[in-house]
């Protein structure tokens, strides 16, 4: 898979984690926790989903890559000889 994809992927995961810990936060703070419950939490957690999520992508991104460029390179050193 190219990269690309995969970052619009991201591009398009990020709303939704930001949006699903969102309903988190606001719920939390329907049920009465503190600031630092509902409003601290529920961020700290989607930087961390994010940037989960991104490294993930970009691991994916690069080891398709990597192959993909070294198929083409065994497949030209054939063809010279």
């Amino acid at each position: 898979m190219h990269p690309q994809p995969l970052l619009f992927v991201l591009l398009g995961a990020v709303p939704v984690v930001v949006a699903g810990f969102g309903v988190v936060a606001f719920l939390l703070m329907r049920a009465g926790y503190g600031v630092v419950v509902w409003a601290l939490l529920p961020f700290l957690a989607s930087l961390l989903a994010v940037a989960a999520i991104a490294f993930l992508l970009s691991r994916a991104a690069r080891s398709d890559h990597g192959q993909d460029s070294g198929q083409e390179d065994r497949g030209r050193d054939r063809h010279k000889t």
